[in-house]
């Protein structure tokens, strides 16, 4: 999910990649469409909405990592990133969550 820049233009910390804080939808995702070429995605990107509705309900800012079972249920919630999150900790959680559903 791409959601609002955490470090743009004009903040105290930016990127180094130099992205404005998007200010209509449209600009978001094309900022989405940019980052997900460059990184050579092969998952489907959603884009949140200008009003942050999924980040705010995630509680997503600055990052947090989720796994979202079939049934539509959260099945994991990592902790605040960069530093609270594990990948070690998620990736042990989703294996159980593909074995459990064998």
């Amino acid at each position: 999910m791409y959601i609002r820049e955490a470090h743009p233009l004009g903040s105290s910390r930016p990127s180094p990649l130099k992205i404005a804080q998007p200010t209509t939808y449209g600009e978001r995702q094309q900022v989405a469409l940019t980052c997900s070429a460059g990184l050579n995605l092969t998952i489907p990107l959603l884009v949140d909405d200008i009003d942050d509705t999924v980040s705010r309900s995630f509680d997503a800012m600055p990052d947090r990592m989720y796994i979202i079972s079939k049934d539509g249920r959260i099945a994991y919630k990592g902790g605040r990133g960069p530093r609270e999150f594990s990948v070690p900790e998620m990736q042990e959680e989703l294996e159980k969550l593909i074995t459990k559903s064998k």
